[in-house]
């Protein structure tokens, strides 16, 4: 349910896990999911504004004075602005921070889209133009995981919206899979988006034992996984919509190479990494390093969400890092 470009469930494998699902009482599950699973909410304490675009309405979340920080969460089932919660705050001392829901997720409309990543792009760009104003005043962007390599894609597109970027765990250089041939994912992406075969699998693969299980592989602390946490997620993935991205996400249409983007970029770039991550290990981070030297990183003993589990420590470094100035960096 992380990035699926960095390995986990192979397309093959969800295609057989699809297949031998069964589809008894799927509608009233989807039905039943929808009502018992509560609010979705962020849980993030600061203005929610919600910003017209042209797919569909985004919900945001903003607080604070200052140079714009924009925070983008990363793409699997249950994601949200949610993964930024500890760290609002934080930043919100010395600038003024964004908190996005991308179209499909968290308190964000979720139409019934193939999700691509020229749409997230798209989007990405507009909120900095339109919501931001980025034109005049360059924002900060901190994105995570496939959110990042969207970044990536839309940075080298419009540079001078960007002023730096923190990136974490970012993928779009290595990919354990390999691309899928677009006849194989327009097969798989209409068994996914399927009304009966394609929910009887979102609700196998977002129930509370199957987040409850994604959960412990993303958090090295295993004190992390609160019934509060797994109730958490359980709403965000119970909401009308919320399998549409997902199934682009499994199928691989959100799959974004940025190898040779990456190195164009001229921006300062942090990269910052969990240790014990395990959807896109430490180790990717070397071609990151190699295809862009002047990139810096960050390694925090922790697991996939460096920005939950050690928040205090990734918004003091984050604030610094992008409050110092450039010269000290190079």
């Amino acid at each position: 349910m992380q990035d699926r470009s960095q390995g986990g469930i192979t397309r093959w494998g969800v295609a057989a896990a699809i297949a031998a699902g069964g589809a008894g009482a799927v509608a009233l599950a989807s039905w039943l999911g929808a009502r018992l699973s509560g609010p979705a909410n962020s849980m993030i304490e600061a203005e929610e504004r919600r910003y017209a675009w042209r797919h569909g309405e985004v919900t945001y979340k903003v607080k604070g004075r200052g140079a714009p920080v924009v925070l983008i969460h990363g793409i699997y089932a249950g994601a949200s602005s949610f993964e930024y919660r500890r760290i609002f705050d934080l930043l919100a001392r010395d600038f003024r921070v964004y908190a996005v829901d991308l179209l499909g997720f968290g308190q964000s409309q979720r139409p019934s889209l193939v999700y691509t990543p020229t749409l997230y792009e798209t989007l990405i760009l507009d909120f900095l133009t339109q919501v931001v104003g980025a034109a005049d005043h360059p924002a900060f962007v901190v994105a995570s995981s496939l959110s990042a390599a969207f970044t990536i894609r839309a940075t080298a597109e419009r540079p001078s919206l960007f002023s730096r970027l923190v990136l974490i765990e970012p993928t779009g250089i290595e990919s354990r899979t390999g691309p899928v041939a677009p006849p194989v994912q327009r097969a798989l992406l209409a068994i996914l988006r399927s009304p009966i075969v394609g929910q009887a699998f979102y609700q196998s693969l977002t129930s509370r034992a199957g987040l409850r299980y994604y959960l412990r592989r993303i958090y090295a602390d295993p004190n992390e996984i609160t019934p509060k946490l797994v109730k958490t997620y359980y709403a965000q993935t119970h909401k009308p919509g919320a399998r549409y991205p997902v199934a682009s996400f499994i199928a691989g249409a959100l799959d974004a190479p940025v190898r040779d983007l990456y190195g164009l970029l001229k921006m300062p770039i942090l990269l910052v990494w969990g240790q014990r991550a395990r959807f896109t290990p430490l180790e990717q981070a070397r071609a990151f390093r190699q295809a862009n030297p002047r990139a810096e990183t960050r390694v925090y003993d922790c697991g996939d969400l460096p920005q939950e589990e050690k928040a205090a420590e990734f918004a003091r470094d984050v604030a610094a890092w992008l409050l110092a100035p450039i010269r000290s960096r190079r």
